[in-house]
Order: C-alpha cells, then structure tokens, then sequence
C-alpha cells in the first residue's frame, strides 16, 4: 500500500515537472528532429513600387549644350542614347548646327557636319574591352585612335570640353587627320578661356591614389 502511495506521488511530481517546462517554454520554436531551437524563418522584403526615371542624359560634354536647340533639351533628356532612335533629333542637329558654322566645302573635300554627326552620336562614351593594351582616350573609339588611344572611354587628365569645342569650332579633326583643313576656325570658341584652368588651387588638383578627383571644393 505504501508503495503504491509512493508511486503514484512519483509519476504526479514527474507529470507536475513536465508541464511546467513546457508550459514555460511553449512559446520558444523548436527544429523538427533535435529539440533545440530554430532561427525565425526569413522574411521576404517588401516589393519596391519605385520606377526608374530618366531626368537627364548628358554623356558627352558641350554636345548638347553647343549643338541642340535648347527647346529640345528636354525631349532627348527622356530618350534612351541607342543610335537612330526616332524620338532623339540631337543627331540631325548635330549636322545641321556644325553646318551653319562650317559648311561643306567641296573644294577642299571637307563635310564637318556629317562627320561629327558619325563621331559625336549616338551620345554615349564609348569604349573597345578587347584592347587591353591602349590607355583611355576620349573618342578614341570614334576616330580611331587618333586622340591617342583605340581604347576610348576618357582619361582622367582628358579635356574632354576643349576637345569638343576644338573639333567643332577648331582644327582638331584636321589635325587628327579626319577631315581636311577647310580654314573655318573660329578662334574665340575653339577652346575654352585660360581662365577657367587658371584660377584652379593647388588643392583641386587630381590625385595619384582612388579616387583620384580633388576633395570637393
């Protein structure tokens, strides 16, 4: 009789225990086959209901603002940079403006507007992976390698504005050879002032070490 008094008081304090480790740790997620605890399952992040906008395209300096009309800045803007696109006119603008300052002499062989309009557009940089022997050169891809490099892309040292300005207004493709001297420079627009490179400090130099640009100033 006492046995059984005793274990039956037993198996009350043992099932007593149980319920109460599990009760107090009930809320605690357990793995299937171990017993011990599991990470919360990961949740996915919310879907973005952001869009991406186009608000400027500007990949060639002076292009745009040197040769589109200024009403249509804000058309090719929103265009993708592919070549031909109907929605873009900068590339008929191109031909169109270096003419009116520049027209083709058939004396002398030279069509400036057609061939900025094949170097300058489409209005992206671009660059030729496979040489990996060239520097960067800005429109180095376009002409050829005739502004120092096939490789293309632009150097950190290039000026990239005097570079436009020369070729448009300037002697630059003659010189590089890609279209025959005409004698219409235009000296005051060529390039732009002295000043400008000047009035630089010290401190806005370029640097030796990433990311190689002055600090901002």
């Amino acid at each position: 009789m006492n046995k059984s008094i005793i274990g039956l008081l037993a198996i009350g304090a043992l099932s007593a225990g149980l319920t109460a480790c599990n009760s107090g740790s009930s809320s605690l997620p357990r793995t299937g086959g171990g017993g011990g605890l599991a990470s919360p399952l990961p949740t996915n992040p919310p879907v973005s209901t952001a869009s991406y906008t186009q608000i400027e395209l500007l990949s060639r300096p002076a292009v745009k603002e040197a040769l589109e009309s200024f009403n249509n800045h804000k058309v090719t803007n929103h265009v993708e940079p592919y070549a031909g696109s109907p929605a873009d006119p900068l590339q008929a603008e191109i031909k169109g403006t270096v003419d009116l300052v520049r027209p083709p002499n058939a004396a002398v062989g030279s069509d400036y507007g057609a061939a900025l309009q094949g170097i300058l557009y489409p209005n992206e940089i671009a660059v030729d992976l496979s040489n990996t022997t060239d520097k960067a050169s800005y429109l180095g891809v376009e002409t050829g390698g005739a502004t120092g490099g096939k490789f293309g892309g632009r150097d950190i040292a290039d000026d990239v504005i005097n570079i436009d300005l020369g070729a448009v207004f300037g002697g630059t493709l003659a010189a590089l050879h890609v279209q025959p001297e005409d004698n219409e420079e235009n000296n005051c627009l060529s390039q732009q002032s002295p000043d400008v490179k000047t009035l630089q400090k010290p401190s806005q130099a370029n640097t030796g070490t990433f990311p190689y640009l002055s600090p901002q100033h």
